[in-house]
């Protein structure tokens, strides 16, 4: 009996001895296949999440400009760029393509929002002259390249609260044109520029109508791409920024509307015109929205009637 007994506890002890060599075997065949991988923890996901938290409301952060900065197509607005609160940050990058009668221009930029307070934005705009580079004696093909730095601070005011109080913004850019030598050619004084601006912006969201008024300090021409100041003026004059936009209620997440823009006239050889433009923008979500629109923007380096489509995407959280 002792024998059956002592047996007995062999066997036990054997089993167990058998049972945790197995049990360490499925524990490793569910480790990850490459343990030195770094695995995302929930620390991490939640460090994210506060950084770029995307509290605000759909629409919030705008649309994406020409020149970088969040707003319309052609005008700056008091938005924030990106959907962060005012505990956070928000992001958003885009690509606009533009195509007129004699030119084409291609743009690509990013904003950063801060605590929904302050935004900074660049942009580069890539502006090809097609056939009509040869008729104008620098080439066909010819591109210009400009750059625009960006800062806007948010000085009251919310464009989507329930208050007749607007957003109120100002804003300064920095821009810088690639090519000095065709720059003074077409009479420009200047490669380098500034533009100052205050944007009020609103949304009544009980008729579903944004307006926006800015009023832009420059001498840029052509928004810069053609250099700044000329042999007409070389001085600083405020133009007008003007955008109207209407959110169906039967389309969730659509806007439609109209955008104006006045030019300064500080060259002879290539006078400008005031911009318009007719858009149509969907937001799909907080992290995808499309733009189309048809521009006129009259007289561009004595080409008249630059008419055309305008398309953008932008990105972001």
């Amino acid at each position: 009996m002792a024998g059956i007994v002592a047996l007995t506890m062999m066997l036990a002890l054997t089993a167990t001895g058998l049972a945790q060599p197995v049990t360490t075997r499925l524990r490793q065949s569910q480790a990850p296949a490459f343990p030195n991988e770094a695995q995302p923890s929930d620390q991490e996901n939640l460090t994210f999440r506060s950084l770029f938290d995307g509290k605000r409301a759909l629409g919030t952060s705008g649309l994406s400009s020409l020149e970088g900065a969040s707003g319309g197509g052609i005008a700056t607005w008091a938005t924030i760029g990106g959907y962060g609160s005012n505990k956070s940050m928000g992001m958003a990058f885009h690509y606009s393509y533009v195509n007129i009668t004699n030119y084409w221009d291609q743009n690509a930029g990013a904003v950063l929002g801060i605590h929904d307070r302050v935004e900074i934005s660049y942009s580069h705009n890539f502006f090809q002259t097609r056939g009509t580079g040869a008729l104008l004696g620098i080439g066909r093909g010819y591109q210009f390249d400009l750059d625009t730095g960006g800062i806007k601070v948010r000085l009251f005011g919310h464009i989507a609260d329930k208050t007749l109080i607007p957003q109120i913004s100002i804003g300064g850019m920095y821009k810088h044109d690639g090519d000095s030598k065709v720059i003074h050619e077409v009479g420009s004084k200047h490669v380098n520029g500034g533009d100052a601006y205050v944007a009020v912006t609103k949304l009544f969201p009980k008729i579903g109508l944004l307006v926006d008024t800015t009023m832009r300090l420059t001498k840029g021409n052509q928004w810069g791409i053609l250099g700044f100041g000329g042999d007409r003026n070389d001085n600083y004059y405020p133009q007008f920024e003007g955008s109207l936009g209407y959110l169906p209620w039967f389309a969730p997440g659509l806007v439609v509307g109209v955008e104006y823009r006045t030019k300064p006239r500080n060259q002879n050889f290539t006078p400008e015109s005031n911009w318009f433009d007719v858009y149509a923008s969907y937001f799909v979500n907080k992290h995808l929205n499309i733009t189309a629109a048809y521009v006129s923007l009259g007289t561009i380096a004595t080409f008249r009637n630059q008419t055309g489509v305008y398309f953008s995407a932008q990105t972001g959280f």
